[in-house]
């Protein structure tokens, strides 16, 4: 009996472009099991913190820290988050699907398919991402850009990639967050 196919959730968002070229960040957040499960615990720590479907730049720094720690009380979390930091380049849509493939082929079982969101990706894109994906060896079953707005995860991966470009600018208080994640397994630079 052949093995069953195991679905994986990829949410992407990227941060810097804004420097244009000077650093440029991917956080990439995966989802094997217990999606469900999951969703209904972020939604309650978006309440409970305020942050709500706020942006990660545009929320109160009080919201932004009890909406991350919270975050790391989610054990089903645990080894889902991934990121790279780049220096000194412009080729950000290769970056995005460099580090979403590696994220994926560093968690996916043998037997996976990928369905990927992208924060931000428009429809003209997602035809060159998909084919770029597929050059990496990555199974997808489904690619689509979408809007921070648009689902919690991509909310999550908007924080995630708010608070690790914070404590790679040296922001006290998200270094020592990202510290203590990728201490607990939560978060691992790729």
């Amino acid at each position: 009996m052949p093995n069953k196919t195991e679905k994986i959730y990829c949410y992407v968002d990227e941060t810097g472009q804004d420097t244009l070229g000077k650093m440029f960040l991917v956080a990439v957040v995966l989802i094997a099991k217990e999606k469900a499960k999951i969703e209904e615990q972020l939604l309650l720590i978006e309440h409970e913190s305020k942050k709500g479907t706020t942006k990660w730049h545009k929320a109160k720094h009080t919201q932004r820290e009890k909406y991350i720690k919270s975050i790391g009380k989610i054990k089903e979390l645990r080894g889902g988050f991934y990121y790279s930091i780049y220096k000194n380049t412009t080729l950000f849509a290769d970056l995005l699907a460099l580090t979403t493939a590696k994220a994926i082929l560093d968690k996916a079982p043998n037997n996976y398919s990928a369905s990927i969101i992208i924060d931000g990706l428009n429809r003209n894109l997602e035809k060159g991402f998909a084919v770029s994906l597929r050059k990496l060896k990555i199974k997808t079953s489904k690619i689509k850009g979408a809007r921070d707005e648009s689902s919690v995860f991509i909310r999550l991966a908007d924080s995630m990639a708010g608070l690790l470009r914070d404590g790679s600018e040296n922001r006290s208080w998200a270094k020592e967050i990202v510290s203590r994640f990728e201490k607990r397994g939560f978060v691992h630079e790729i």
